[in-house]
């Protein structure tokens, strides 16, 4: 009953990856949603609906990408700083490059 099991490092990083990757998506997803359900309720204000809309709309393009992204690169890496360097951190800037973008666009539209 007592066997030994390998585990590789890096593939249990690949796992790590892909789990943030899917919990970043979910949390685009849950950003998305919110600004449908929200969003009809700030029409009083001009122009604030369509630029809601599309700035989430960005934000979830950047993590999607992001994501793909990411996964790709932490599968080709070879090492365990590979992985977790290059996949965390195309995770990390992608999320950081849509919310700046979503920023952007709901500032213009005030």
């Amino acid at each position: 009953m007592d066997q030994d099991k390998t585990f590789s490092r890096p593939g249990t990083a690949r796992a790590l990856v892909l789990l943030a990757s899917g919990l970043a998506l979910a949390g685009a997803a849950l950003v998305l949603l919110l600004a449908l359900v929200l969003g009809p309720g700030l029409v009083g204000r001009q122009g604030l609906t369509g630029s809601l809309v599309g700035g989430t709309a960005a934000f979830g393009g950047f993590v999607l990408v992001s994501a793909v992204v990411a996964n790709v690169l932490a599968a080709r890496a070879k090492s365990l700083r590979g992985v977790v360097g290059v996949g965390c951190g195309t995770l990390v800037v992608g999320v950081a490059i849509g919310l700046g973008v979503m920023l952007s666009l709901l500032s213009r539209a005030g």
